[in-house]
């Protein structure tokens, strides 16, 4: 096993760099976001849930094409796939693995908002669950 994980480094130092690290975390991510297991949406794209799972890893480069793709299957933009300098906010949202940890989150977030920033907050929610 350790022979594996030497590879992986290998790989990562000879042609993977940190933006397309960020790319499969991002990727991984938004298809948790999205209630898709590695299997689903590695159907809807047309490859093998191992060369999705490479993708999410870092140990293979994704395609511009496939970045396309990804975008569509996800419901995203595609800049959402490409990393960005988050804001203190935006690095909660992305340490956050499941839907519960961001209720979690958005909970600890609104803790201290006076009643007017509640109440606007809770028409903003509403406006976006139609």
């Amino acid at each position: 096993m350790n022979e594996n994980k030497n590879v992986v480094s290998m790989r990562r130092i000879k042609g993977l760099g940190e933006t397309d690290l960020a790319i499969g975390a991002n990727i991984r991510r938004l298809r948790r976001q999205s209630d898709l297991t590695l299997k689903s949406l590695a159907h809807a794209l047309g490859i093998s849930s191992q060369q999705l799972q490479k993708y999410e890893v870092g140990t293979s480069r994704v395609s511009g094409g496939m970045l396309v793709q990804l975008a569509k299957a996800l419901n995203v933009n595609l800049m959402s796939l490409f990393p960005s300098e988050p804001s203190d906010s935006q690095q909660m949202i992305n340490a956050a693995s499941t839907r519960e940890d961001l209720i979690k989150g958005l909970a600890a977030a609104i803790r201290d908002l006076d009643a007017n920033k509640l109440q606007a907050l809770l028409a903003l929610a509403k406006t976006l669950a139609k």
